[in-house]
């Protein structure tokens, strides 16, 4: 009779529980002190998963997360809890953009291989109820010495706030994407890492980054960015277009290179497509757990036309919210939230949130631009920047009137923008006549 191994029955039974609980889970670890790493676990559990209560006039949903991990190589060791008070804003709304929660906790953790077992359940039934559970392993990295790149976080989300909370580091917040899929709701694949051990000289650094097949065939290359320094450690945030990759498997691959000594170092995270929307079927988006959805949902001023403005400040109560969804029923309210992140990270200025700003404005309504021009000062001109859309024929003229680096709209030659009254004393006319 062979002798039973208790360990391989142990991790059957683990992963035959992934299956009859799945659980989207990433994870990412950064440097935290020498030989000690925060590690972030992010999680999504759908909202038909969860079991809701009323009490209030809210509908809310308590869960719990339990987790722990277990070294291979060392006695460390370590397990905790965490809980969180979800809020739908109503059955109805959640079931037509089949919500999401998204959520992350984290732990600290030296560097090595960990054997991860999460679960996520609603504790308050008579009987606490599992919703999900994932068990896996984490590898994590020692970034003490060399040149490092940190883990990758991919995000649905990441915009400018320095306040503190759950999904806020390095002046950002940024709303995870625990299954690392895009192409839905979700256009833009947006990215959050870390780089350790430069040298700290006036010398910039260079990042490029690739879209690569399962195959690892590059199918997108980007231009390399050139950046100065912050001393020896710095935070990289930037977005890379979704549109027009096939439904499928892909990595993205991240090349650093230090200029000051020649080494460079790179980075792959998994990611994937979704393939296209059946006739009838729903789009998941995800719910926060402290959602500032809300706040964009009713800021229809930035898209609306001026009748459109006059009626809704006429209304109120449940008139004010069928107009709110007939408004974002013609329009797509994903892609919208997905511009403003974008906006907001590129485009602010001063206390103006990117959003706000000229640009931001343009880049709502009218999407990203096929090219972008720079144009420095010169003896006649203030600096500038122009927009072109090649499909609509449109352009788009911004200058720095004042000198401070707040690009202003000037011109355009579309009748949906009015342009600036003095604008033929910013560019030279002859360029644009028709």
């Amino acid at each position: 009779m062979k002798n039973f191994n208790f360990s391989r029955c142990l991790i059957f039974v683990l992963l035959l529980f992934s299956l009859t609980f799945p659980l989207a889970m990433d994870y990412a670890s950064f440097r935290y002190a020498k030989n000690l790493n925060l590690v972030e676990l992010y999680y999504s559990v759908p909202y038909q998963d969860l079991v809701f209560q009323t009490g209030h006039d809210t509908i809310f949903a308590d869960v719990r997360i339990d987790y722990s991990i277990h070294s291979f190589m060392s006695p460390d060791s370590a397990l905790d809890s965490a809980y969180r008070h979800i809020m739908l804003p109503s059955f109805r709304k959640a079931q037509e953009r089949d919500l999401t929660l998204i959520d992350q906790v984290i732990f600290y953790a030296r560097p090595g291989k960990y054997w991860l077992n999460f679960t996520v359940s609603n504790p308050n039934p008579p009987k606490p109820i599992k919703n999900g559970f994932r068990s896996d392993t984490l590898e994590i990295k020692d970034f003490s010495d060399s040149l490092s790149i940190s883990d990758i976080e991919l995000a649905v989300k990441i915009a400018r706030d320095t306040t503190e909370g759950r999904f806020n580091k390095s002046g950002l917040r940024i709303m995870p994407n625990p299954n690392g899929q895009f192409g839905l709701a979700y256009d833009l694949i947006n990215v959050y890492l870390e780089v350790y051990n430069m040298v700290p000289d006036s010398f910039p650094f260079e990042a490029t980054y690739a879209i690569l097949d399962s195959s690892q065939v590059p199918v997108k290359t980007f231009p390399p960015e050139k950046r100065k320094k912050d001393g020896s450690s710095i935070s990289l945030t930037f977005a890379l277009s979704a549109k027009g990759l096939k439904p499928g498997s892909y990595f993205l691959l991240v090349r650093f290179k230090d200029s000051s000594t020649g080494k460079e170092i790179t980075k792959s995270k998994r990611f994937s497509i979704a393939s296209p929307v059946a006739i009838g079927q729903k789009i998941s988006t995800y719910l926060p757990v402290n959602s500032e959805e809300r706040r964009y949902y009713e800021a229809i001023n930035l898209l609306a036309t001026e009748k459109e403005m006059k009626q809704f400040k006429r209304l109120t109560g449940e008139a004010r919210e069928k107009f709110l969804e007939n408004f974002w029923a013609k329009r797509d309210f994903s892609e919208f939230l997905a511009r403003v992140q974008y906006a907001d990270l590129h485009f602010g200025f001063g206390n103006k949130e990117g959003h706000e700003t000229d640009r931001g404005l343009i880049y709502l309504k009218y999407g990203p631009p096929d090219d972008i021009e720079d144009l420095p000062m010169t003896e006649n001109a203030n600096p500038q920047q122009r927009w072109r859309y090649f499909k609509k024929g449109w352009f788009f003229v911004f200058v720095d009137i004042n000198g401070n680096g707040n690009l202003q709209f000037i011109y355009s030659n579309t009748r949906a923008e009015r342009n600036h009254p003095d604008w033929e004393k910013y560019v030279n006319p002859e360029e644009f006549r028709e």
